[in-house]
């Protein structure tokens, strides 16, 4: 009688991610407070296509969100510092986002330069968002398309006007990095270097950096036997490291059953050929190749002789290649089949 086989879906349940930020380039007191009407966007031109700005925030700055995916970046206008320090909102509009209707792009990429030392924009970031400001805006904040994986570099974040807009100044609040050049700026093909660092938040996700296995599972192993006296053949899938097993059976009737969390051994009673498929799954690994056990049961010993007098022991099947052990210590190489 055929045995059927249920496949056990375990479905891990991820847990939420947290939502972090980190905020750098704050000034603490008037004293330490810059503002600039070019960084991190050129607030003087964002009607004019093309204006340009790159900034490099240094790994030490950036730190606490090492491995980690960035979702959000935000930045600062003057008004946010006068309401944060006790001075009431500004009255001024150039403290505000003072232009409208500017389609402005975000692009980030981890660089080994920890500042500018010529006038030349760094090539080959990855464009992750877009926006449009509102004007009368405190902030001005980009919700990137895709979280931005930062593994813990020198990071350039650039900003570049692809629809320009009207004309309107707009002061943005931060700190110096003197002597260090951080930004680069680009206005109709005059370019010029920086040492301002507006105020910037982060905003990213703990723990969620995915992590690429490269490693494969060490492939498990059969061990097949037979029981005197009874008419039936017992396959048991050993790992041959910490893992799951999975495994599928085809039958006489060459039908495959659905894969299947390996538990316990398995008993086969009904007379014929039988081929067992399987593969183990590791923590942090890929699935290791798929090795296969071919067996026949028969009336008489309740198990196959692959040859004369040589009863199966086990299979080791290791990349593409299998090597079967008899119980006399002899071995041959069989085929594995993907």
């Amino acid at each position: 009688m055929k045995k059927f086989f249920t496949f056990i879906a375990v479905a891990g349940m991820a847990l939420a991610a947290q939502a972090n930020v980190l905020t750098v380039a704050d000034p603490a007191s008037v004293d330490d407070a810059w503002y600039s009407g070019y960084s991190p966007i050129c607030g003087l031109y964002c009607d004019t296509y093309g204006t340009q700005v790159q900034l490099i925030y240094s790994a030490d700055m950036l730190a606490e969100m090492a491995g980690n995916q960035i979702t959000q970046v935000r930045f600062y206008t003057l008004n946010d510092f006068y309401e944060n320090n006790g001075y009431g909102a500004s009255t001024d509009v150039t403290d505000y986002i003072n232009f409208e209707n500017a389609k402005i792009q975000l692009s980030l990429k981890e660089v080994d330069e920890a500042g500018f030392t010529e006038v030349a924009a760094i090539t080959g970031a990855t464009i992750v968002a877009t926006t449009v400001p509102v004007k009368g805006d405190t902030y001005l904040t980009f919700e990137l398309d895709e979280p931005f994986t930062y593994n813990g570099g020198n990071l350039m974040v650039e900003t570049l006007v692809i629809e320009e807009g009207s004309w309107g100044a707009t002061y943005f609040i931060g700190s110096s990095t003197d002597p260090v050049m951080c930004g680069y700026y680009d206005i109709a093909g005059e370019a010029d270097l920086s040492s301002f660092m507006p105020k910037t938040s982060f905003t990213y996700e703990a723990g969620t950096t995915p992590v690429e296995p490269t490693e494969l599972t060490a492939a498990p192993t059969f061990n097949g036997y037979t029981t005197d006296g009874i008419h039936a053949y017992f396959v048991e899938i050993v790992p041959t490291e910490p893992s799951v097993i999975y495994y599928r059976v085809q039958y006489q009737d060459g039908e495959f059953t659905d894969w299947a969390v390996y538990e316990d051994i398995l008993s086969f009673t009904g007379d014929g050929k039988y081929r067992i498929e399987a593969y183990a799954v590791a923590d942090g690994k890929l699935p290791s190749y798929e090795i296969a056990y071919e067996f026949v049961v028969s009336p008489a010993t309740g198990l196959s002789e692959m040859n004369a007098d040589k009863a199966v022991a086990g299979v080791r099947y290791f990349n593409m290649a299998g090597h079967t052990t008899y119980t006399d210590g002899t071995t041959s190489t069989a085929k594995v089949v993907k």
